[in-house]
């Protein structure tokens, strides 16, 4: 029987701090979340094509999110976490509010630019915080219900927004109270989830920084020695950060265009679509990462670490069917109970992919080495996948009526695909035999 020292154990302040790191994590994927909800409405009082708006919702996002996490990568590692993840928060929260009075595409872009900035600070912080605080065997736990707050934001986003375009009407107008201005409706939903977020920054500050594990034990790393050892073991690097760019994608990739595709294709308001995706997202994709979580946890202590990404190769080859069968379902009523069955699936692949990319990460260099995931898994996820999903549909396919449901199927179903197999290498590289060679390998070298 594996018995657990006592000093193991998280106290109460450990899950308190978790349980903040995911509220701030459910406010960073509300404006996400929110954007794809509001193609049309944008795209009708802009005039922009599906690519142009596929811009502002990965490629705009992406160019400061990738920069500035390496930037906070660096500093995570060596500074206090809670003021850099305040400052954070209130720049994207504010960034939001920006795009909410945004009249332009310039300025729309420019706004969506200082919200990736902002949110970079997220991923970074938040893993290197979970990595001091948590004995390795609640880990996949601490991690999970921070990722939870993915899904517990882009449903709140839903079920908002949709309740805001259904009561103002998708191209309607609302007057501010206070101001005394105009705004249209998704002007509003964007100005309502920036202010959302400008509480938060302030939460942060209610649990203490939890003293490094590094600290005297490993010496501080520069950025460049953080990717000698990233290129040192590439082998096992490599597949994974490849698998987590595949599934991501799938995740962002559907996500971006459902609402989009369910209007065009059943004719369904954005309103109700928000709610009833909205519903569907907060209740599966919450459950998913949580119960993830305890998967990851019991797995590693069961079977070691290798079993973690074979965890994750098997539900990629389940995911594989509602993938490609959602844009091909003969009713409304099947799509949303296949679009279920995914969600259900496909939350729990980020809390797999950034678990094991946490367990193989040194303490010392835990923000940079996180800093580039994320940021990796942000440019393939939110700049790649939905412009992606858009150029096929578009530029291969011809843009017809079915042109986007063809094309979230085939994108779905590759990416299933590829995520799969990426895992099933990383397992072959780090089973035990594998490992040991490596080990023999280096030292040899030595």
């Amino acid at each position: 029987m594996d018995v657990q020292p006592d000093q193991d154990r998280p106290s109460f302040t450990h899950w308190w701090m978790v349980g903040i790191l995911c509220l701030v994590n459910a406010v960073a994927f509300i404006d996400r979340a929110a954007l794809p909800l509001l193609v049309q409405p944008i795209k009708h009082d802009l005039n922009i094509s599906d690519t142009m708006m596929s811009f502002l919702i990965g490629a705009a996002f992406i160019l400061t999110y990738a920069l500035g996490g390496a930037i906070v990568g660096a500093f995570a590692d060596r500074f206090a976490r809670r003021p850099i993840l305040s400052l954070g928060i209130a720049a994207w929260g504010l960034s939001t509010i920006f795009c909410g009075w945004a009249a332009s595409y310039v300025a729309l872009f420019v706004g969506r630019c200082g919200v990736g900035s902002g949110e970079a600070t997220c991923g970074p912080t938040s893993m290197s915080l979970i990595k001091d605080a948590f004995h390795a065997r609640y880990r996949g736990r601490a991690v999970a219900i921070w990722s939870m707050g993915a899904s517990i934001g882009g449903g709140i986003a839903l079920l908002a927004g949709g309740a805001i375009l259904h009561f103002v009407g998708e191209t309607g107008s609302y007057l501010l109270p206070v101001v005394q201005v105009t705004v249209r409706s998704w002007q509003l939903v964007l100005i309502a989830c920036g202010a959302i977020a400008l509480p938060v920054a302030v939460l942060v500050f209610t649990f203490p920084e939890p003293g490094r594990r590094s600290r005297g034990s490993e010496p501080h790393v520069a950025l460049k020695d953080a990717l000698a050892t990233v290129a040192g073991r590439w082998t096992v690097f490599a597949p994974l950060f490849l698998a987590n760019a595949a599934t991501i994608m799938l995740s962002v990739g559907y996500s971006s265009w459902l609402p989009a595709f369910l209007g065009r294709t059943w004719g369904i308001p954005a309103g109700q679509i928000g709610l009833t995706y909205g519903l569907i997202v907060l209740v599966f994709s919450t459950s998913s990462q949580f119960i993830a979580g305890f998967l990851v946890d019991i797995t590693y202590r069961r079977f070691g670490l290798p079993a973690v990404p074979a965890l994750g190769a098997i539900i990629c080859a389940v995911i594989f069917l509602p993938s490609v069968a959602i844009p091909m379902s003969s009713s409304i009523l099947a799509a949303w109970a296949l679009l279920a069955v995914f969600n259900l699936l496909a939350a729990s692949l980020f809390t797999i992919g950034t678990s094991t990319i946490v367990h193989l990460s040194p303490g010392s260099a835990i923000g940079k080495i996180t800093s580039v995931h994320f940021a990796w898994v942000g440019i393939t996820g939110s700049a790649i996948a939905p412009t992606l999903v858009a150029v096929l549909a578009e530029a291969v396919l011809g843009g017809g009526a079915d042109a986007l449901g063809r094309s979230l199927a085939i994108v779905g179903g590759v990416l299933a695909t590829v995520g799969g197999l990426s895992l099933l290498t990383v397992f072959w590289q780090l089973r035990p035999s594998a490992s040991a060679a490596i080990a023999a390998q280096s030292i040899l070298r030595s």
